[in-house]
């Protein structure tokens, strides 16, 4: 009996600290594809973490007389239509300090004596901003459409999207919160009662056609192009996240806008602007113990049915048609 117990006591012992040890090896930050999370999803045993301490080092400000002085010419805004909460909250601090410009992001809806429909009333050379943020259709701008200000903008125009299977709640929640001074998470029951009525079923989806038809009518709007989508899942993601940066930062080149960070000082803005609110943000929550809004399995049916269709549907004729039927075919995967 003593031998057995002994054994016994071995057989547990070894096993607990086989799981504890497997555990451990585990990445600390995981990314879930089905639920179209929006955490770092690099990490892995063959593929250890990038160490990114030496990115909290300050950088040395440089003046940069191109940017001081600006265009001789009134450089106009690019649009930036975002579905709603589809932009790290970074983003207006990562795009300041990347072009070097303090007034880089601005949002259509603000307003004052000198600034209307994101431009400064008091600039007649030079930059006045880099993206203007926009929802519409969703708020929509009619007196004057977006195309009818064509002159007042550049030609190219940068997308900002999200999963929808994330996108909803997250939408849900935010408006709670700036308008029904919600403290901390919705209650279940008021996710699902939203969820029921605004996703719906396979005959009736408001939000999934709205979120749809936010896409088509920035693809399809003249005189502008898409240059780019800026998927919301890439920015978080460690290897994605860089070179989604990368990208932007090369449309904003290429449309004459200033950029002050390149390589690996690139990577590092995006890492202290973006990933460290994200974490931070992703602790918060963790802490307070919040839930996963999820969906019926019906639901969820729908909605890969109804991405496999859209994606289905993007057939080549707009600038940037690949890359959105690639962010749809992988919201589907």
């Amino acid at each position: 009996r003593i031998f057995l117990r002994v054994l016994i006591s071995c057989l547990l012992l070894a096993f607990y600290t086989g799981v504890v040890k497997r555990q451990s090896t585990q990445p600390l930050l995981t990314h879930n594809n089905k639920s179209g999370g929006n955490i770092i999803s690099a990490n892995s045993e063959s593929s250890p973490p990038k160490d990114w301490s030496h990115c909290l080092e300050t950088r040395t400000n440089e003046t940069h007389a191109d940017v001081a002085a600006g265009p001789r010419d009134k450089k106009e805004p690019l649009w930036l239509p975002a579905y709603p909460t589809s932009l790290p909250e970074g983003y207006s601090s990562f795009l300041t300090e990347l072009t070097g410009l303090s007034s880089a992001s601005k949002l259509y809806y603000r307003s004052s004596k000198t600034l209307k429909r994101c431009h400064n009333l008091n600039i007649k050379s030079g930059f006045d901003g880099v993206t203007c943020e926009i929802v519409h259709p969703i708020i929509p701008c009619k007196k004057p459409s977006p195309s009818a200000q064509a002159a007042n903008f550049g030609n190219v125009v940068l997308v900002a999207l999200r999963n929808p299977l994330t996108a909803f709640p997250s939408y849900h929640q935010e408006k709670a919160e700036k308008y029904h001074n919600v403290k901390g998470q919705v209650k279940i029951e008021e996710w699902i009662s939203f969820r029921d009525q605004y996703v719906g079923n396979s005959t009736h989806s408001p939000l999934f056609q709205e979120w749809k038809e936010f896409i088509l009518e920035w693809r399809n709007m003249e005189p502008f192009h898409v240059a780019m989508y800026l998927r919301h899942e890439e920015w978080a993601d460690e290897t994605k996240g860089v070179e989604l940066v990368k990208k932007f930062a090369q449309v904003l080149s290429e449309e004459g806008f200033p950029i002050q960070y390149h390589g690996d000082d690139l990577a590092c803005l995006w890492y202290k602007n973006i990933i460290q609110p994200i974490l931070q943000k992703k602790k918060k929550h963790e802490d307070e113990g919040r839930y996963i809004p999820d969906y019926t399995a019906g639901q969820k049916d729908f909605l890969e049915a109804e991405l496999e269709k859209f994606a289905s549907e993007i057939d080549n004729s707009r600038p940037g048609d690949e890359q959105l039927r690639d962010i749809l075919t992988a919201y589907v995967e």
